[in-house]
């Protein structure tokens, strides 16, 4: 059985049946507070593109400041970093006692690579175990950013592979954002073949994920692909190879574990309503 639990994301209207406990809370780096009912998810830093870095919060945190290449902040640069990372996050949650996952993301390789990020994030996850010991620390995989000398070190499938054996080396906690579509990016996949094949490959480490990212993409008018636009229809521009990928996606996850989902949607409802059905009809349960 293949089982997600859904995570509100922005402010989007979901169908009134789809449970939500858990909000998606931005915790960016110029981020100086947050807010929201629900439970929370922070999404933190994601290295997509430049920052002011100027607030009083960021200030209190000299080595996150400082680490940047013309604004665009370098994540877990080093020990100093990932410590005073914990420490931003928990001056940003406060009291708040609610924090249910924090998202994170990975560096770039131009200063560091997986050994030593394993090193840095566990200084991190003791640092936050202590102040928020049942939260979920989940990494999304990326592709793409402003940022130039280095690529992100987490973007395809031998990444993760990578990961996953130093996590249970290591006996750290951290499980995988797995973001479907960014994998596709990074690989280059276009065809049926493709799509099914990543997917099957990742389903040898699914205890590592611990929750999926889902979107959609559209052609503007400009004949562009519009990525978080759309739905799984005209991300994949016919209902065969749709149904495939919704096969493929549901064996990889029938398990019986309950994952994260977000369905990074940006245009409308009804494009996001789309997405979750399509899900549900391919036997997806949310709880």
């Amino acid at each position: 059985m293949a089982i997600f639990e859904m995570i509100k994301y922005h402010g989007q209207t979901y169908p009134p049946y789809l449970p939500l406990r858990i909000k998606e809370i931005a915790a960016h780096f110029d981020v100086q507070k947050i807010s929201g009912s629900l439970d929370l998810s922070l999404h933190t830093e994601y290295s997509y593109g430049k920052r002011n870095l100027d607030s009083a919060l960021i200030d209190r945190f000299p080595a996150i400041k400082m680490a940047n290449k013309d604004r665009v902040p370098q994540l877990w640069k080093n020990e100093d970093w990932a410590s005073q990372f914990a420490e931003f996050i928990v001056e940003l949650v406060g009291s708040k006692t609610h924090l249910r996952i924090i998202e994170i993301h990975p560096p770039f390789s131009d200063y560091t690579d997986l050994k030593a990020f394993a090193k840095n994030y566990a200084i991190f996850e003791r640092i936050i175990k202590t102040h928020f010991s049942k939260v979920e620390i989940l990494i999304e995989n990326r592709c793409g950013s402003v940022y130039h000398g280095g690529k992100f070190i987490l973007s395809r499938t031998e990444d993760i592979f990578k990961l996953a054996e130093l996590v249970k080396t290591e006996g750290l906690g951290l499980k995988m954002a797995y973001d479907v579509p960014q994998i596709y990016t990074a690989h280059k996949a276009k065809t049926e073949k493709q799509f099914i094949r990543l997917l099957e490959e990742v389903k040898n480490v699914r205890w590592f994920i611990g929750g999926v990212h889902l979107w959609g993409k559209r052609i503007s008018e400009s004949g562009r692909k519009v990525a978080h636009c759309g739905d799984l229809n005209s991300y994949f521009g016919d209902s065969a190879t749709k149904d495939s990928f919704l096969r493929a996606f549901k064996d990889c996850f029938d398990d019986g574990i309950a994952r994260k989902m977000v369905l990074e949607v940006n245009s409308s409802n009804d494009d996001l309503a789309s997405i979750v059905n399509d899900l549900q009809s391919a036997g997806i349960q949310f709880i």
